[in-house]
This record gives C-alpha cells, sequence and structure tokens, in this order.
C-alpha cells in the first residue's frame, strides 16, 4: 500500500484561490463602489455647510462601471462620503452591472440614488420610467429598485400600468441541440 502526504491547505490560501477564481462579476459591482465618484458639467454650484453640490448642463457621472447622464445632479455628502444622488433629465440614462455581473440600465425623468451600507443602495427612478436587466425589461412611471437585495417595486398607484417582458430562458432540453 501506498501511502501519500499531502500537506495541509492553509485556509487563507484557499480563501486567496476562491477570490482569484471566481468570476469577477460575482463581486465587481460592490467593489466598483469603492472607485472613485468623477462628475463633469457645465456648471456647478456648492453649498458647503449644507453638504450639496449641484451640477447642471451635460453631466456626466462615472463610478467604477457605472455611467450615468442628466441634465441636472445634485449630490448630497456627510463627512466628506456621498449620502444621495438626485438626478434630473430627459432622460437620466444610468448604466451598471449587478452583483452577478449582469448588465443593468435604466432611464427616467428623475432619479434618486440614496446610499445606505445596511439596507442596501436603492435606486428609484420617476417619469417614464424603464429598467433592463439581463435583457429582461421593466417599465412604469415609478420604480424602485434596492440594488444589494434586487427588490424590485413598481407603479404610481394613480392608474399607472407596469409592463415587464422577460425573455425566453433555454430549458435543460434545448441547451444540448444544436440548431440546424
Amino acid at each position: 500500500m501506498i501511502v501519500i502526504n499531502r500537506p495541509s491547505l492553509d485556509p487563507s490560501i484557499l480563501l486567496l484561490l476562491v477570490l482569484t477564481l471566481a468570476p469577477a462579476g460575482a463581486w465587481a459591482a460592490t467593489s466598483d463602489r469603492q472607485q472613485p465618484l468623477e462628475v463633469e458639467s457645465d456648471r456647478k454650484h456648492t453649498d458647503y455647510p449644507a453638504g450639496q453640490a449641484v451640477y447642471e448642463g451635460r453631466v456626466i457621472i462615472r463610478q467604477g462601471r457605472m455611467l450615468t447622464h442628466a441634465d441636472k445632479a445634485i449630490l448630497t455628502l456627510r463627512d466628506g462620503q456621498l449620502q444621495r444622488l438626485q438626478l434630473e433629465g430627459k432622460p437620466v440614462t444610468y448604466q451598471d452591472v449587478d452583483e452577478q455581473g449582469l448588465p443593468i440600465s435604466g432611464q427616467a425623468l428623475q432619479m434618486d440614488y440614496l446610499i445606505n451600507a445596511k439596507k442596501g443602495d436603492t435606486l428609484t427612478l420617476r417619469g417614464q420610467a424603464k429598467i433592463e436587466r439581463n435583457k429582461d425589461s421593466l417599465s412604469s412611471e415609478r420604480i424602485e429598485y434596492n440594488l444589494q437585495t434586487e427588490v424590485m417595486d413598481a407603479g404610481a398607484g394613480t392608474g399607472d400600468r407596469v409592463r415587464m417582458i422577460l425573455q425566453p430562458r433555454p430549458n435543460e432540453e434545448s441547451r444540448g441541440k444544436v440548431a440546424p
């Protein structure tokens, strides 16, 4: 009988291997929030005591892979940290990736991005709101989307209609077949 001695693997090395080999999309969206926030516009007004900065005219906001275009942006900061981002436009556009690395985009006349480390960041879209995620789409006058929990609520409640389009997903049978 042959006995092979296997050295034990240090748990910290195992964790490093898992993080290195894991698909980037599994944790990239969260890591993007640690990237610098870049804002470009035609004009800027800052009220330091109130902790607000107002950007107007062709506003472009980037952070990691997140990209937003708006006509006006109000950034609210507390202790130098972004707490809220209010956007207006015709329309405001938003592009990012979710926690699984899937593309997500949205547009609306107004967007409100609220930072909440405990409950998860919330993106609220108002006025001709539309979100597309993994080629599926949801449209309504109001959509609220928690980016951490991936919980979405839609509808303004005043006769507003919600429209959802789900793309077909391949089932187990069709995955193995090749189209003629």
